[in-house]
């Protein structure tokens, strides 16, 4: 799951989501660094990769991907179910994307100086560049996924593999569909 996912699965409060969005940027034992909210919104994002990790429909997924992609095809299927949930939005959250961004900004953004790390740096500019929204768009995930590449040292040119969202696209909306609703359940849980 990436950002967006992590966020709407990440509860209503602003500590609870400041923890579910942290979740990929603190590494190790959590000890005392962060609140008991934090700390326990940290803890669901973990959860959520764990669970998403072990799902079947998350496996057929990414076997999609893997022939080309191998390991890379993991951060490739973060990436599209981000782009199936922010297309579906409305029909999972009962609310419009960029009501629920607003609405989750509003809560995130007194708290920036209390981000871990690299959250810091990059929250602003997922903000106010729109990121999250742009993952409805075929070119916002090929932007995020172009982006992710340079950060890797072999720079694999990820954005690539936005190809798939056109040649097996219903195939791969097919097993977000029926993921979905077990990571709601579970993340509810």
């Amino acid at each position: 799951m990436n950002h967006l996912a992590h966020l709407f699965l990440g509860g209503t409060t602003a500590e609870s989501l400041l923890g579910n969005i942290a979740g990929d940027f603190v590494k190790g034992p959590l000890r005392d660094r962060f609140s008991q909210s934090i700390r326990a919104g940290i803890m669901q994002h973990r959860h959520i990769d764990e669970f998403t990790d072990t799902h079947p429909d998350v496996a057929s997924f990414r076997r999609v991907m893997t022939a080309e992609w191998g390991h890379y095809s993991r951060v490739i299927a973060d990436v599209f179910f981000d782009h199936f949930l922010a297309g579906d939005f409305e029909l999972y959250a009962g609310e419009p994307l960029d009501a629920f961004l607003v609405r989750t900004y509003a809560l995130l953004d007194p708290h920036v100086e209390r981000m871990p790390g690299r959250l810091r740096l990059v929250y602003p500019r997922m903000r106010d560049e729109g990121w999250l929204l742009s993952y409805r768009r075929l070119e916002g995930v090929h932007a995020a996924l172009y982006h992710m590449s340079r950060r890797f040292s072999r720079q694999p040119r990820l954005e690539r593999a936005t190809a798939y969202l056109t040649h097996s696209r219903s195939e791969l909306h097919g097993h977000f569909a029926s993921f979905l609703p077990d990571v709601i359940a579970f993340a509810r849980s």
